[in-house]
């Protein structure tokens, strides 16, 4: 029989287990959205990203935990950020507003940047960043939640919470109780990410209609539901096997972030 070909190969594999002695070669490409948990690992009998192994349950509950504190420390960094800038604009202090926006910027990109290089380490300087990042992503979108609350919008706030939250969670709910794999889409949405990114300098300098401007945003949303498949996929495989949940947390929380701005960005629009 040809192993490749056979009845175990990417499907069947919760009914019909491989025969004893049979394992798929380990490292082989999967498809996006292959229906199989990963390659079948004969000695720990799991599948590679199988939810269900302690091991990778234990790590993907450090994952979720972190994502979950990273949220709650950008929630109370909003909040903050929020009435700095309603201080600020109130008495006219633009120089401490535009540090405000730096400094973030600044933290945004540099912790981020930190968590990528230092994805083999394992130390609490790691941890700490991850709340750097998440602090400055609080304080990155108050701003823009100042304005929707100023403009008596700030329901638009809690929706497209709501909106981010269900579609993020029901993405990840998905993806580790099927075990599907969607890794194979990175290279698409790296290019898709380019080309949205080109558009988005673009546009500085040329002014794009506003149906233009949503579709860019769509794309963005689209994007980015997609880098949450990714990323979950990510979570019990790449990430459990160089155990960085924090790198991990980092990846899932920032795609939960522009989900929910550019959800914010289409829920305003619909207002004008």
């Amino acid at each position: 029989m040809n192993h490749n070909q056979g009845p175990y190969n990417n499907q069947g594999y919760q009914n019909y287990p491989p025969a004893q002695g049979y394992a798929q070669p380990y490292g082989q490409p999967q498809g996006y959205g292959a229906d199989v948990h990963g390659n079948y690992d004969a000695d720990t009998g799991y599948y590679e990203g199988d939810i269900s192994q302690p091991a990778v349950a234990a790590f993907a509950k450090r994952v979720y935990t972190y994502f979950a504190s990273a949220l709650l420390a950008a929630t109370g960094a909003s909040v903050g950020g929020i009435f700095l800038t309603e201080h600020f604009l109130a008495t006219g202090n633009v120089s401490a507003f535009s540090g405000m926006r730096i400094g973030s910027l600044v933290a945004f990109f540099g912790s981020f940047l930190a968590v990528i290089f230092m994805r083999k380490a394992h130390t609490p300087l790691k941890t700490g960043l991850l709340y750097v990042f998440a602090t400055a992503c609080g304080f990155m979108i108050a701003p823009m939640l100042t304005f929707f609350m100023q403009a008596g919008m700030g329901m638009s706030i809690a929706f497209a919470f709501g909106i981010a939250t269900v579609v993020w969670g029901g993405i990840t709910v998905y993806v580790h109780t099927t075990g599907k794999d969607f890794r194979g889409l990175g290279g698409y949405l790296f290019a898709g990410l380019i080309l949205v990114l080109g558009l988005v300098l673009m546009n500085i300098f040329i002014p794009f209609p506003d149906t233009v401007s949503r579709l860019i945003m769509a794309a963005v949303l689209v994007i980015f539901v997609g880098y949450t498949l990714y990323d979950t996929s990510q979570v019990t495989r790449d990430y459990y096997h160089r155990n960085d949940a924090v790198g991990a947390a980092m990846m899932l929380f920032y795609d939960f972030f522009i989900l929910f701005k550019y959800i914010l960005y289409f829920l305003g629009g619909s207002r004008d």
